[in-house]
């Protein structure tokens, strides 16, 4: 089986768990099913650096990042 692995900082790790936080949070407020989705854009590997989003409530850019298929 093939995998995908994505680095992250330790500033964007953070930032992924307080925003799983916060919209769980909401989702228990108003009684809702939600879940979350990364997204990792690449536009040219190699050539410009590949970026990550987080899709909860909002869209959260979370920057550049290095990633791998093994």
């Amino acid at each position: 089986m093939r995998r995908i692995e994505i680095k992250l900082s330790e500033e964007q790790y953070q930032h992924i768990i307080a925003e799983r936080r916060y919209g769980n949070r909401i989702n228990l407020q108003e009684e809702t099913f939600g879940g979350y989705e990364l997204c990792l854009h690449v536009a040219s590997p190699d050539v410009i650096p590949a970026t990550l989003e987080m899709k909860m409530l909002n869209t959260i850019d979370l920057g550049e990042v290095e990633w791998k298929l093994q």
